[in-house]
C-alpha cells in the first residue's frame, strides 16, 4: 500500500476546496443571470409564459395575441408587500368597440391557461369604457373597484401604472406618461390574498409593457 504524504494530501484538499468554490460560483452566477437586476425586467428571461404570443425588443415586452387573459409571470417576484410599476401601451384594439384591457397582476399564485385561472389580483385599464378596474381572481372574477379614468386612454400611447400592496390595502395609480391627471383606485380587501408573484396580463387586446419594476416595502 502506498501512503500519501502530508504535503500531497494538503494539495489534494486545497484542489478539492477550489473546485467546490468554482462550482458554487457557477450556481450563483446562473441564478444571477436568471434573476432580474435591481428589480427590472427588460427581456423575456426571468418570466413564465401563461399563454399568449410574447416578444421583447428594445426593452419592450409585447403580446400580439388576442387571448382571454394572457399572462407573463415574473419569476423570483413572490412576496407580500411590494410596489410594482410599468409603462403600458395598447398596440391594437378591435376597431368597432375598442374592447379589451391590459394591466398588472400581483400576489398571484397557481397560474394556469384560461380566463382568470389564477389566484391573485389584477389592475387594468379598459379603453372601451375608459375605466380603471381592480379585482381579485380565484379561477373566477371578483370585481373590487371600478373607476372612471381622469383622462382618456388611446392606442399607441404610453401610460404609467403603479400598484402598491401592503397588508390588505391596495392602491393603484394610472396616468399619461408625459402629463395629465392621475386616476386612482384604493381598496381594503377583508379577504385579501397574502402573498404571490407579479405579472403582466392582457385580455382581448394587443399591448406592450416597459420599465417594469418591482420594489419590496
Amino acid at each position: 500500500m502506498r501512503f500519501i504524504s502530508k504535503r500531497a494530501l494538503a494539495t489534494l484538499t486545497a484542489i478539492a476546496a477550489a473546485l467546490a468554490c468554482i462550482a458554487a460560483l457557477g450556481v450563483y452566477l446562473r441564478a444571477r443571470m436568471d434573476r432580474p437586476q435591481n428589480g427590472h425586467y427588460g427581456d423575456l428571461s426571468g418570466w413564465q409564459t401563461i399563454s399568449g404570443r410574447w416578444s421583447a425588443a428594445d426593452a419592450v415586452l409585447s403580446n400580439s395575441n388576442y387571448g382571454r387573459g394572457d399572462m407573463l409571470i415574473a419569476q423570483h417576484s413572490n412576496g407580500k408587500n411590494y410596489r410594482v410599476s410599468a409603462d403600458i401601451r395598447f398596440d391594437f384594439l378591435f376597431s368597432e368597440t375598442h374592447y379589451g384591457d391590459a394591466g398588472l397582476v400581483f400576489r398571484a399564485t397557481d397560474p394556469e391557461k384560461g380566463v382568470d385561472s389564477y389566484r391573485g389580483y389584477y389592475a387594468g385599464v379598459r379603453p372601451d369604457s375608459q375605466t380603471l378596474v381592480l379585482g381579485r381572481a380565484s379561477y373566477d372574477w371578483h370585481p373590487l373597484s371600478l373607476t372612471r379614468l381622469a383622462a382618456p386612454v388611446s392606442p399607441s400611447t404610453w401610460y404609467h401604472m403603479e400598484v402598491s400592496v401592503k397588508g390588505c390595502d391596495i392602491a393603484v395609480v394610472f396616468a399619461p406618461l408625459q402629463s395629465g391627471p392621475q386616476s386612482h383606485a384604493n381598496f381594503h380587501d377583508d379577504q385579501c390574498l397574502q402573498e404571490g408573484a407579479v405579472g403582466l396580463r392582457s385580455f382581448y387586446a394587443q399591448a406592450s409593457w416597459r420599465n417594469v419594476k418591482i420594489e419590496p416595502f
